[in-house]
């Protein structure tokens, strides 16, 4: 690629992640309805044409959000991969991290989230990558022996996907919950239901341990 090139590619990237930060900001302060085109290519100092050679619809814009943020979890998964940590604590890391992802920005998380609901939400893709992080995750414990052998590693990511869902949209109407707390509680009762019964029964004294030094 010639350095014109680079360039250009650099720019269009760099407006195209302008466009959704004001997308996001003007979402969270307005509502998705109330925002139009025009002022997102406004905020984002580029023409309401621009705004839609990139991005054909304002749900597009949404799911571009969602993308981004799912290539922050994705990164996540994937350096933990080189850590020594077993199952649940690559899942504690990810539930952590898509804590972190609206929690950072709580005012544009929970305007992205009612944008995304308001623009169909689950029914805007047929499936989720997040879904399938999950599901590698679990098969690569129930390989290791860390996860039970008939627990069924596609419909334990679904599980955790729409648990995960679940808590975020009492987050969006419960300004004072603890997202992080709440994900990482629901994540335990699912890690208990498919842990291997060796690693059920090591989690276990873990949590009389802690319950003891508390």
């Amino acid at each position: 690629m010639s350095s014109a090139s680079s360039r250009r590619a650099r720019k269009a990237q760099e407006s195209r992640v302008r466009i959704i930060e004001c997308a996001g900001a003007l979402f969270a302060s307005r509502g998705h309805e109330e925002t139009t085109m025009s002022d997102i290519g406004e905020c984002a100092d580029v023409s309401r044409a621009t705004v839609f050679n990139y991005f054909p619809r304002k749900e597009d814009i949404v799911i571009g959000w969602f993308d981004s943020q799912r290539g922050v979890l994705a990164g996540v998964m994937a350096h933990d991969k080189s850590q020594r940590l077993d199952t649940s604590g690559r899942l504690r890391r990810a539930f952590r991290a898509l804590a972190g992802i609206f929690e950072d920005n709580p005012k544009v998380g929970r305007g992205m989230v009612r944008a995304w609901l308001h623009a169909g939400g689950p029914m805007l893709t047929p499936e989720s990558d997040t879904t399938r992080l999950f599901a590698e995750e679990v098969r690569a414990g129930r390989e290791r022996g860390e996860v039970a052998g008939d627990a069924d590693p596609d419909r334990v990511g679904h599980l955790l996907f729409d648990a995960y869902l679940g808590v975020l949209y009492r987050w969006v109407t419960m300004p004072r919950l603890d997202l992080e707390k709440e994900l990482l509680a629901v994540l335990e009762t699912v890690l208990r239901g498919i842990a291997a019964p060796a690693a059920a029964r090591r989690q276990s004294s873990r949590r009389s341990s802690s319950a003891d030094s508390a």
